[in-house]
């Protein structure tokens, strides 16, 4: 059956339990012998439909502490923020899973999780195949409130290039 046929079958299905479920319960003629709980009534526990398998899901960031410095990890991508006297260090480390030698730009926001935040971007050029490299930047604190004690850390893209 082609794809044309298939579509037109299910167009008239759907038309036609259109029409029983209109006439069911317009209530105009007719006897009532079946209450309206008759009508079939699809179960809340159905299975949903299996995910496509070409969708991966997103990993999760992996977050720990070692003394004052937070470590957000990512895959291969490892960012540690560390407070100190003007801002907030930021250090980035990205171990390169590809098969050729890439351009990689990190970025990272760092916080109070309210109405402070601030972004960074960190560049790691020519990272080779099986190779980690490491760049280093500080997010400066400004006047528009405390710097965080405990700042919210987020690695919002990691782009190969």
């Amino acid at each position: 059956m082609s794809v044309r046929n298939m579509t037109r079958s299910a167009a008239r299905g759907a038309v036609l339990l259109v029409a029983v479920l209109v006439t069911g319960c317009s209530g105009s003629g007719g006897s009532s012998s079946a209450p309206s709980s008759a009508l079939p009534v699809t179960p809340s526990s159905a299975p949903s439909a299996p995910a496509s398998p070409e969708a991966t899901p997103e990993p999760s960031p992996v977050v720990s502490y070692l003394a004052g410095t937070k470590i957000v990890t990512l895959g291969g991508t490892e960012v540690r923020v560390t407070r100190n006297d003007v801002g907030f260090e930021v250090v980035g480390s990205v171990t390169h899973t590809h098969d050729v030698t890439l351009n990689i730009r990190v970025t990272v926001s760092v916080g109070n999780g309210k109405d402070w935040v601030r972004t960074t971007k960190l560049y790691f050029p020519k990272v080779a195949p099986g190779q980690t490299s490491r760049e280093t930047a500080l997010v400066r604190g400004s006047y528009q409130g405390e710097l965080p004690d405990g700042p919210k850390v987020y690695i919002d893209s990691v782009i190969n290039y």
